[in-house]
């Protein structure tokens, strides 16, 4: 695919667009591909016969990258050049800088972009204190949003800053006064991801995930998590899709690949069992009360009931029965949510967010909810929130909750019913996990004067 970059700012149709953007144009071989990543899929509504259940696609039926990614674009129907030069390989970001570093007390990082993660795991490691401000600030005219990372200053950091923006593109700020907002203090962060004799690919994707963006953890297996104790090992623990049943209805987790517990490598042995809900989910609602925070992604949202949450399901008929394919079918595909962007577990996302949704739950908070500290992140306010793929009474999910977060004792539950780490693509809403591993062991911290 041929892909230009502009050398200096340029304008077309009256818009301008600074040095550094990219520019591919639909006039080469690889059009059919551009089109495919930059414009919504269309997915015919395809059933049995009238009236019939839908015909499965054979994969996603909508993946549009550009959106997954929230990657900011316009479509320009008319030819245009410019300052462009072409580019291959894989392209590093355009390196940051360190401004206004010459006596600076502290420096403020955009909490927007995701490789900011990457600094503060990093700062963390360091044994570097790093805030996050809780009140918008201005600064040379400029205002940093809720959610605005402050470092304090410190011996060699503003070497370690400079290294880091230029090789992860980020911008770092300095300012002459601590700022005045009260802040949330982050600290190391012990993360458990669940896992399963056999694998399991969302959470190996995650685990990718970590990798990538430097996030230190370590695999909880089923019987680690029966055992209990889990606060002493863990501050957050992660349970991607098919992690938490809705109930005990299934087999044994070794029976999923056919082999006997005495057939097992014995090193692997820890590793075979499932989650339940008779012993398990005591467990885990116990971390809950004690402190911890769990983030549950699609189906393990299921523990939102069984830790006796007021919330249900907002996918049902009029009967309060779940509604049924022939009426409601939404496979893998792009689909857009509104975002309450005050809660710190949204901090850096828009107020409208693309998200990939695979028949995802969808949640209804009952009329108890809010007393109890139930609180919506996230939700379907239209009638026709399909971005790309295929949604057949969509209609249905308009005031749905797509997320949500929950007090649960002492500790916190994020529930997330979309896929907010599909394959490692959906770079738009990475940040919801970031954010909750993050908010795990941060601490109130009162303005630095």
């Amino acid at each position: 695919m041929a892909v230009h970059r502009a050398t200096q700012a340029f304008e077309v149709l009256g818009k301008r667009y600074p040095a550094g953007s990219f520019v591919v144009k639909t006039a080469q071989a690889y059009r059919a591909h551009v089109l495919d990543m930059f414009e919504p899929q269309d997915h015919p509504n395809d059933f049995k016969y009238e009236g019939g259940p839908p015909v499965a696609p054979y994969d996603n039926a909508g993946y549009t990258l550009a959106y997954q990614m929230g990657v900011q674009f316009d479509r320009i129907l008319e030819g245009f050049d410019g300052p462009f030069e072409r580019v291959s390989g894989v392209q590093a970001p355009l390196p940051g800088r360190v401004a206004d570093a010459q006596g600076a007390v502290g420096f403020l990082l955009s909490h927007v972009q995701n490789d900011v993660a990457i600094v503060t795991n990093r700062l963390l490691a360091d044994g570097r204190q790093i805030n996050w401000l809780q009140e918008p600030i201005t600064v040379r005219g400029r205002t940093f949003p809720a959610g605005t990372v402050y470092v304090p200053a410190g011996a060699g950091i503003v070497d370690k800053l400079s290294e880091w923006a230029s090789e992860l593109g980020v911008d770092v700020q300095g300012v002459s006064s601590a700022p005045g907002a009260p802040m949330l203090e982050l600290n190391k962060v012990r993360i458990g991801l669940w896992d399963q004799y056999g694998g399991s690919a969302p959470s190996g994707w995650t685990r990718w995930l970590f990798e990538q963006f430097e996030f230190p953890y370590r695999l909880v297996f089923p019987r680690e998590l029966d055992a209990g104790d889990l606060r002493k090992q863990y501050d957050v623990l992660i349970f991607v899709t098919d992690a938490i049943p809705a109930s005990d209805a299934g087999g044994e987790g070794f029976e999923i690949f056919g082999d006997a517990p005495q057939d097992v490598p014995e090193e692997y042995r820890a590793w075979l069992g499932e989650v339940t809900v008779k012993e398990t989910v005591p467990q885990l609602i116990r971390f809950l009360e004690e402190g911890g925070t769990i983030l549950a992604v699609g189906s393990s949202t299921a523990l939102a009931r069984h830790a006796g949450l007021p919330v249900s399901n907002h996918l049902v008929d009029e009967d309060g029965d779940p509604v049924g394919e022939e009426d409601y079918y939404v496979p893998g595909s792009v689909l857009r949510v509104r975002v309450d962007t005050s809660r710190p577990i949204a901090w850096g996302l828009d107020e409208e967010l693309d998200v990939f949704f695979d028949n995802s739950p969808v949640l209804r908070l009952d009329p108890a909810a809010v007393p109890m500290g139930v609180k919506p992140v996230a939700w379907f306010e239209s009638e026709a929130p399909l971005r790309s793929g295929w949604a057949w009474g969509q209609r249905r999910l308009r005031g749905g909750v797509a997320m949500a977060e929950a007090k649960v004792g002492a500790g916190n539950l994020f529930l997330f019913g979309p896929e907010i780490t599909q394959r490692g693509q959906p770079h738009a809403t990475f940040k919801l996990l970031f954010n909750g591993i993050f908010l795990a062991t941060a601490t109130e911290r009162r303005p630095i004067s």
